[in-house]
């Protein structure tokens, strides 16, 4: 997909009738969307793993995977995107399951075009809403709940996979200095730098968050002991390049600790993180 500044966003369809992705699309693109159109859920599957879209539109009885199932594996891949279910057997509809597998609304078959933009309306300002509800109004990164709320969904699937990962937690050094000595102003500058080197050493799909005032967790997806290792040399990296161009009177660090989760021995996001959180201050004590 081009990327259109004009645009009002992106939507990809589903459904296993020709004639009403044709109406969809030709609708979608008057009203200045960008949109994709697939008669299976394998083909968007493929498509969600390329690319990220604004909304997902799909309807529930196609020829293969289902629109639930559809949901479910599109919500792991793309889990901040609302996705919209399309039905025209209301008596068979459960909105629980819906709900279960991560849709943030349905629309009744036939629907009319204004209908439909209003539902997409209703889901993009309750996604807007929440949103704002799990981010940092400082640093523009995960707030606690949010952290909690993607580490929480993300300990579920590599339970269910039986995968590890990793979670960092990382302490901003002598950041009541830099407020009691330069004022919080400063300090805030600080917070939001050191938020700035986090994004650059990690990914956009990685959760990356301040759950406290001066401390960030992190967990790196899909992420190697190996690939750990990469990453704390390239969190040197980042802190000393920044201190060396910055000019801000005062250097930064932070102390790091780094826990594993392993599914053989299942723990809580609280007790992965208590962990991160001992060897992170057994760091801080050495120095």
């Amino acid at each position: 997909m081009d990327n259109n500044s004009k645009a009002k966003g992106s939507v990809i369809v589903i459904d296993d009738d020709p004639s009403l992705l044709d109406m969809l699309e030709d609708a979608f693109l008057k009203e200045g969307y960008l949109c994709e159109k697939f008669l299976n859920g394998e083909s968007a599957l493929k498509r969600f793993s390329r690319a990220a879209f604004d909304i997902i539109i799909t309807d529930i009885k196609m020829p293969g995977i289902s629109g639930f199932e559809l949901t479910e594996a599109a919500k792991k891949i793309l889990p901040d995107v609302p996705v919209i279910i399309m039905t025209g057997f209301i008596e068979d509809f459960s909105f629980d399951n819906a709900i279960k597998v991560g849709a943030a609304d349905f629309i009744k078959k036939p629907f009319t075009i204004k209908e439909l933009f209003i539902r997409i309306k209703y889901v993009q300002l309750q996604e807007k809403l929440r949103t704002m509800a799990i981010t940092d109004d400082l640093t523009g990164l995960l707030n606690r709940r949010g952290f909690f709320t993607h580490a929480e969904q993300y300990i579920k699937l590599a339970t269910r996979e039986k995968s590890s990962f990793f979670m960092i937690t990382a302490d901003l050094d002598g950041l009541k200095k830099i407020n009691d000595s330069m004022g919080h102003q400063e300090g805030d500058v600080a917070l939001v730098d050191t938020a700035n080197i986090l994004r650059e050493v990690f990914r956009d799909s990685d959760i990356i968050s301040r759950i406290g005032g001066d401390e960030f967790a992190v967990i790196p997806l899909k992420t190697t002991k190996e690939g750990m290792d990469i990453i704390e040399g390239r969190l040197t990296e980042a802190m000393e390049k920044h201190n060396a161009t910055g000019n801000r009177g005062y250097k930064l660090s932070f102390s790091i600790g780094i826990a594993c989760y392993d599914p053989k021995s299942p723990c809580s996001i609280d007790e992965l993180l208590a962990q991160a959180d001992s060897l992170m201050y057994r760091q801080k004590m050495n120095r």
